[in-house]
């Protein structure tokens, strides 16, 4: 694989990681979670007043993808080590402040990585003023006053369609048929066959308040409709489902 040789690819590579943990299927978010985890020299990047981390060794290829970098045998974090030095003008350096933030930053990804980098080495950092958002995280809402990790882990959360598919199986069966728990609307009343089955879960647990390895449970998710959906998650707290009917009845 060819090292990089300037920012662009360095931030176009950063980009891509940020693809697969924003909108990658479950292989490509647990792949590039694994990498953030086992890393030992990262390159900080600020986004919106949030610091993120991305591992030298996958940014360091040109125009890198998962597919060819977990095949590759060439991969080595010390040559990519030096591209990055040499773009950079700055070797990686201890940072106590930024450990403190990456193991943070990795709490929310919903990872646990090891008190020191591979093979035992301390961790160390380079730091990097990015002046726009990835790509990638445009569609993203800022509903999220704690930051865009949250809301894509969030997002991520409420994409585990199988605990989703089970919520609505139940609720179909307990009601016999999908509407918002808050407000009563029915997609397939409104819209006919192509709202049938078609309503939004949430998860009823802040996303904050989940620990790493928290199951989330059928009894977890609710029936919500896409509006009173987004109303829950305007405001930190979140509002509940009582919080989004009192609203509605002083209508």
């Amino acid at each position: 694989m060819k090292l990089i040789n300037n920012k662009n690819q360095l931030i176009k590579n950063i980009d891509t990681l940020e693809g697969y943990l924003t909108e990658g299927d479950e292989y490509s978010m647990n792949e590039a979670k694994a990498l953030i985890k086992r890393g030992t020299c990262f390159v900080a990047y600020e986004i919106g007043k949030e610091i993120r981390f991305a591992p030298s060794r996958f940014i360091g290829y040109k125009n890198n993808k998962l597919e060819k970098h977990s095949v590759s045998e060439e991969k080595d974090g010390r040559e990519t080590n030096k591209a990055i030095i040499k773009i950079l003008e700055s070797k990686p350096l201890l940072n106590d402040k930024l450990n403190e933030k990456y193991l943070k930053y990795c709490n929310l990804l919903g990872i646990q990585p090891s008190e020191k980098g591979s093979f035992g080495a301390p961790r160390k950092f380079w730091q990097l003023e990015i002046s726009r958002d990835f790509e990638n995280n445009a569609d993203l809402t800022g509903e999220f006053p704690e930051g865009k990790i949250v809301e894509r882990t969030h997002k991520y959360r409420e994409r585990n369609s199988r605990v989703i598919s089970l919520a609505k199986e139940k609720f179909k069966k307990e009601n016999g048929r999908l509407f918002c728990q808050v407000c009563g609307f029915d997609f397939e009343n409104i819209y006919g066959n192509i709202g049938k089955d078609f309503i939004e879960g949430h998860h009823t647990i802040a996303v904050s308040e989940m620990s790493t390895d928290h199951i989330t449970r059928v009894e977890d998710i609710a029936m919500l409709c896409s509006n009173c959906h987004k109303m829950i998650h305007k405001k930190r707290p979140w509002l509940t489902m009582d919080d989004i009917n009192k609203l509605l009845k002083k209508e």
